[in-house]
């Protein structure tokens, strides 16, 4: 099948077409039809990371829009900025005939420059719960006019604590208006299901499962390091032997994202040019979106990130996702290496990619969580043998890679033993001359005493000069 042949506005066809997207993936193929029907109802997707969810509800909302209506007629609400970023993208892409004008709407950013923007006629509003809420209370919205509402990776909210800000929004603002809804995510839990329950009541709402048995990429190679000591040192020779072209690199807090990014930014040991950025929910809007548009435009060439990069973002041809710190939701897992071997854009084309986790004994647990979720087993590898010309100890390095752990200890032992015995024999030197002295002095003490009390006369009470 081909968009031609959805019944879909020529204009959104164009655009479609100059991006090179010709036919539907399976969960848009499946979601478009619902949409674009004159019937009411709402549509529940599922579908694995990376199978091009923005497009099932952005075709069916730009194409319900009226461009001569300069209210806002559709809100997409997503959990973090950088996803309200990529999604106002993918709306401007195809909306570049249909002349539609797109708000983004999150915290970060200037409520003043957003509230303008939407005032001079906002059609498609994206934001983050936390601003969407903000403006509502400030009274900056009229939903009055709104007909859609979409919600993109709604278990994340969930995750992120957003459940009372979309009962909020959902049951105080837009109960009376009562839009269709949209809901996707490569997860979806009870909790988010049962919303939707009370708000659509008893209209029609299509379930849509696409993910089947495999939530995670086919084209995905998943491979597991154990690593009991020296963690970063064999990173580095695990980077070594991967070589990756582009890649992110996830951590579990955003200190460790800082620190490991630091650490490859200074690293003499890697054997290929690695130009390394981080990213992390307390960094300013301004440098959370400099870093990512650097590695959209492969001014860099690896990103150290926490979770606020595992969800929906999309980054073109990413080789491998590294799990520096691996997850204990095995849901995170599926959404972290979901950023490789994902559809080229909102293209068909499917890349290939690899993710690789490093685990300790204290976290194999985790592992076998994942497994398990995935109901597939993760090949266990090696870690890799690199020549000594490639790795070289560094000075002021706390990572021996070349000597092994015994021997390090042995050697540190051996100059303890030196060192001691060398103080040993110089303070026992000095203990020695110092009773000495304190003998003499005395002896000397002893002299100066009998010496003055020959003297010294008791009746006169006056020291006679023996001179």
């Amino acid at each position: 099948m081909l968009f031609t042949d959805m019944n879909i506005d020529s204009r959104i066809i164009k655009a479609l077409e100059e991006n090179n997207i010709a036919s539907p993936t399976e969960i848009q193929e499946q979601c478009i039809p619902y949409g674009l029907s004159k019937q009411k109802s709402h549509v529940i997707g599922q579908a694995k990371t990376g199978s091009g969810k923005t497009l099932a509800f952005a075709i069916p909302i730009i194409e319900k829009i009226n461009p001569k209506n300069h209210h806002i007629q559709a809100v997409v609400i997503v959990p973090t900025r950088e996803l309200c970023k990529q999604n106002a993208s993918v709306f401007r892409s195809i909306t570049i005939y249909k002349k539609v004008k797109i708000v983004e709407v999150y915290g970060g950013a200037s409520i003043r420059v957003q509230i303008e923007q939407i005032h001079k006629g906002g059609q498609i509003l994206i934001a983050t719960p936390g601003r969407l809420i903000d403006l509502i209370k400030r009274g900056e919205i009229n939903f009055r006019q709104v007909k859609f509402v979409a919600l993109d990776e709604a278990d994340r909210m969930l995750d992120m604590g957003f459940l009372p800000d979309i009962e909020f929004i959902l049951f105080k603002t837009m109960k009376n208006i009562s839009p269709r809804l949209f809901l996707f995510s490569a997860t979806l839990l009870a909790e988010i299901k049962n919303i939707i329950g009370k708000f659509t009541k008893n209209d029609i709402v299509h379930e849509i499962d696409v993910s089947k048995d495999s939530l995670t990429v086919e084209n995905c190679d998943q491979y597991a390091y154990n690593i009991e000591n020296n963690k970063f040192w064999n990173f580095i020779r695990i980077l070594n032997e991967e070589r990756p072209d582009f890649s992110i690199i996830f951590t579990k807090t955003k200190r460790n994202a800082e620190k490991i990014s630091q650490r490859l930014s200074q690293e003499r040991n890697l054997n290929f040019g690695l130009k390394v950025g981080f990213v992390h929910g307390d960094l300013s809007q301004a440098k959370r979106e400099k870093t990512v548009s650097m590695f959209r435009k492969r001014e860099l060439n690896c990103l150290v990130a926490t979770n606020v990069l595992a969800r929906g973002l999309d980054f073109p041809k990413v080789s491998h996702v590294f799990n520096y710190d691996i997850p204990r939701d095995p849901e995170d897992y599926v959404h972290r290496i979901g950023r490789t071997a994902r559809i080229t854009g909102v293209e068909r084309n499917v890349t290939t990619g690899k993710a690789i986790s490093l685990v300790s004994s204290d976290n194999r647990m985790y592992l076998k969580n994942i497994e398990k979720f995935l109901k597939r087993k993760i090949e266990k590898r090696q870690i890799p043998n690199v020549p000594k010309k490639v790795l070289k100890e560094k000075k002021r390095n706390n990572f021996h890679s070349q000597i092994e752990p015994r021997m390090i200890k042995k050697s540190l032992n051996q100059k303890r033993k030196k060192y001691s015995s060398q103080n040993t024999s110089k303070s026992s030197t000095t203990y020695r001359k110092g009773l000495s002295l304190q003998k003499n002095s005395k002896k000397n003490h002893s002299v100066r005493k009998r010496g003055k009390s020959k003297n010294y006369s008791s009746k006169n009470h006056k020291i006679i000069s023996t001179h």
